[in-house]
């Protein structure tokens, strides 16, 4: 598996509380460390942001649009295949 270079870094407060309830659920969600849960919880965030879901409901009507294309020349063909019998 090929390993993403990471140079860029972000830094941000949390209470002794916060800190400690990530350090104990990281092993949990499959993290390496607190950092990697935060990653990971980004880009979850990221990934289902309203306009990532834009993208997707973009792509669902485009590929149903294109579905309703196919359906009506298999309709087409099976009726010309009728005719032709």
């Amino acid at each position: 598996m090929t390993q993403i270079r990471r140079n860029r870094t972000i830094s941000l407060r949390l209470s002794e509380e916060e800190y400690a309830v990530l350090h104990a659920q990281y092993p949990h969600h499959g993290a390496r460390s607190v950092s990697d849960l935060a990653r990971v919880a980004l880009q979850r965030l990221i990934a289902e942001s309203p306009a990532s879901q834009a993208g997707v409901a973009a792509k669902v009507y485009e590929l149903d649009h294109r579905m309703n294309a196919v359906e009506a020349e298999l309709a087409r063909l099976l009726e010309r295949e009728k005719v032709m019998a």
